[in-house]
């Protein structure tokens, strides 16, 4: 389904939010992943807070599956979705000729450089991007099914048989890695044929919830020598030493 626009400003803005939430969805996808493995070096910092924490991995991974599930859509009419977007670059393949280039990038001091390597999209390529985003390709469907009958609605047959629903449409970490990666791939290729810019993964701060799992650890570390010190003071061995394990307030 072809979108509308009435001007490159408008189509530079339904090709950008796309990009944006893919962008959010890599981001989230890195925090999840980063924390999950995070759970053996710091099972200690992470049990002072297990509500905390077990909330926070599931919100990453349901803002991940919302943003993904958003992008590869595959409803019609006016939704912005990766298939609808390709279908009207194919339509207004115009769009990306020299002349609007240019005019696009005028105050750019190397538009004509830009111009130089300048190709319009290639349609054998097109197709083929709007195949990997279709229902018919089989990471997608499995997508569109956690999308019909999980995130956007909830499935009472599945509800009542949730065993039945993960074996037949297992989401593993690796093909959400995929889907994540080759719609940026898709939405960054026609950017920077359009106005010669590519969205960037790059989070900065990516390692911040390592302040705040350290920051744990030497207020655990810091009470565990303050028991032991007053076991100390009580001439006593610390019941935390002879079991072995952790005693903190």
């Amino acid at each position: 389904m072809k979108l509308k626009f009435k001007s490159a400003e408008e189509f530079r803005r339904l090709l950008t939010a796309l990009l944006d939430d893919l962008v959010d969805a890599t981001f989230h996808f890195s925090l999840h992943q980063d924390l999950a493995k995070a759970t053996e070096q710091y099972a200690t910092e992470l049990a002072q807070s297990p509500t905390f924490w077990g909330l926070t991995l599931s919100a990453h991974m349901d803002a991940v599956l919302l943003r993904l599930c958003r992008a590869y859509d595959t409803y019609e009419h006016t939704a912005l979705n990766l298939r609808n977007l390709l279908d009207t670059i194919r339509a207004h393949l115009s769009i990306f000729d020299e002349p609007n280039f240019r005019q696009r990038l005028k105050g750019n001091l190397f538009v004509d450089s830009l111009a130089a390597e300048l190709k319009p999209p290639d349609q054998v390529q097109l197709q083929k991007d709007i195949e990997v985003v279709s229902n018919s390709d089989p990471l997608v469907h499995k997508l569109m099914m956690w999308r019909h009958n999980y995130i956007a609605h909830r499935n009472s047959h599945f509800t009542l048989n949730p065993k039945k629903f993960d074996a037949q449409y297992p989401l593993l970490f690796a093909e959400i890695d995929v889907l994540i990666t080759r719609a940026l791939e898709i939405g960054n290729r026609y950017s920077l044929l359009f106005d010669a810019t590519a969205h960037a993964t790059l989070m900065v701060g990516r390692d911040d919830y390592l302040n705040v799992l350290n920051s744990v650890r030497e207020h655990v570390e810091a009470s565990e020598h303050r028991l032991d010190e007053e076991w100390k003071r009580l001439g006593t061995h610390s019941p935390r030493n002879l079991r072995g394990g952790a005693s903190t307030d």
